[in-house]
């Protein structure tokens, strides 16, 4: 079976599109492609004057750094002084403490976000489990790397989200709703403390009996624990502003005092592409937002259409924003899980405009932290990047954004979903040891018996399209599911 190649495998984070597999990813482009070979060959030299491993080298804080400096390099961007969006210097790149100095601020994190999937939805194939990057992946050893206890180690051991939510899929696929709830409590039980939540998946165009139908919010809230609703407007092509099929789900939200709707906007393309892309805009918004005061509103992926341009993928957004009444603006939110790391990745400066663009319509106090994971691996090169983002003072007066000061970064790092949420940030939460979640995976029957999920998404077309054609019940070609790690 064909693996990315070794030296993909070392790289801090991916350098191209990951799709959750709501969207297909696209190639990588020539810059991209750039930096992979100047990272690759920066990391060689640091490492040799180190006296270890490129691979060693590439995990540290100052490898992370280097990559970022290439990005810079790549992109034409200034690496240090007032004008630099990603500011580094040449100490950070070359030695690991001074690395991590340039991510050491620390502020609570919550990632509203969150992912995996259920391998029993997948037909139970086990040759799936060679999917990942792991070099003794089918072997029972390997395979418990792919159970809900990877995705735990990859977002709560190793990063610095504080707290996570679990977020819903189209008609339950790959995630069932039980699972959602299933591995909200067992982060929780492994922490001792409130570390997971997790949310209601509903599909209000879906007859009744199925699991993430309108009439299911009853179980969802009330066995299940879901603390707000998660749906998909391009899943069954409808509307926010649908009386018909929307409004009987707001309602229900109501009665079941959930006051938080999630819904997916932007990233066209889902489920393959059966979806016209005008059920993932931003225009139903204002109708819902004025007749459902009550209610708010957080549009994941804050709308964005991949494509060329810097505050351009989010235009209509934007525009959807301006239009709004003061007092609907304010019951809005924008969760940037997948829209900054494909902007930061496209270019840093892409990054700036999107969250300074947010500010400056919707403000610092209604933007979430969202990374997509565990499709993207572990959020921490997410929140490094994101600790380490300027708008310099050139963008400020050119475009009229706000500074992207510590303390903004720390609302949308995670006091706006905390508040949104009423997750106390002050309250103790424990680490989680590894050493815990090999005691309970054992509890559960080893991972034969707990949930299991591959930890990242398909990087090309023929990845997402074979996924897709699983999705749909077809067996797909092992030959042509690549997954980045």
């Amino acid at each position: 079976m064909p693996m990315r190649p070794e030296h993909e495998r070392e790289l801090p984070f991916p350098l191209s599109d990951v799709s959750n597999g709501e969207w297909c990813p696209r190639p990588p482009t020539a810059k991209q492609q750039l930096a992979k070979k100047m990272l690759l060959e920066e990391a060689d030299v640091r490492a040799r004057r180190l006296g270890m491993s490129r691979r060693d080298f590439l995990r540290t804080a100052a490898g992370t750094a280097t990559a970022f400096m290439v990005l810079n390099t790549v992109h034409g961007l200034p690496q240090t002084g007032n004008a630099a969006v990603l500011p580094v210097s040449k100490p950070h790149c070359d030695d690991p403490e001074v690395g991590g100095q340039l991510f050491s601020a620390d502020y609570f994190v919550m990632d509203v976000q969150l992912h995996h999937v259920d391998l029993e939805v997948f037909g139970g194939i086990p040759a799936l489990g060679c999917l990942r990057f792991l070099e003794n992946t089918c072997t029972p050893e390997g395979l418990a790397q792919l159970s809900q206890a990877n995705m735990v180690k990859e977002v709560f051991v190793d990063s610095e989200t504080a707290v996570g939510v679990v977020s819903g899929v189209p008609n339950g696929v790959p995630m069932p709703v039980e699972t959602m709830a299933q591995t909200r409590d067992l982060v929780n039980q492994l922490a001792g403390s409130e570390r997971c939540l997790s949310q209601a998946m509903i599909d209000p165009h879906l007859p009744g009996g199925l699991s993430t139908a309108l009439e299911s919010l009853d179980h969802q809230v009330n066995d299940l624990g879901a603390c707000a609703i998660k749906t998909y407007t391009g899943n069954g092509n409808w509307r926010l502003d649908d009386e018909a099929i929307a409004y009987p789900m707001f309602e229900a939200a109501l009665e079941h005092k959930i006051r938080v709707i999630n819904v997916h906007k932007g990233f066209p393309q889902i489920l393959g592409g059966g979806m016209g892309a005008d059920y993932v805009r931003t225009i139903d918004l204002p109708k819902a937002l004025e007749d459902w005061p009550k209610l708010k509103f957080v549009v994941y992926h804050s709308g964005y259409f991949p494509g060329p341009g810097t505050t351009e993928p989010i235009q209509e957004f934007l525009d959807v924003i301006r239009s709004l009444k003061r007092k609907h603006r304010r019951r809005l939110y924008a969760e940037i899980g997948s829209s900054f790391a494909v902007a930061f990745l496209s270019n840093p400066e892409n990054a700036a405009h999107l969250v300074g663009a947010l500010m400056k319509e919707l403000g610092p106090k209604r933007i979430l932290w969202g990374t997509d994971s565990i499709w993207w691996g572990s959020p921490q090169w997410q929140i490094d990047a994101f600790k380490n983002l300027q708008i310099p003072e050139w963008m400020q007066d050119q475009f009229g954004y706000p500074a992207l000061t510590d303390k903004r970064k720390a609302r949308i790092l995670g006091r706006n979903a905390a508040r949104l949420y009423k997750v106390r940030v002050r309250q103790r939460r424990c680490e989680i040891e590894e050493d815990q979640l090999a005691r309970i995976q054992k509890e559960v029957g080893g991972f034969r018996k707990s949930r299991t999920h591959f930890a990242y998404g398909p990087r090309d077309k023929a990845s997402f399209e074979a996924l897709l054609a699983h999705k749909g019940g077809g067996v797909p070609d092992p030959e042509k599911l690549q997954f980045f790690a």
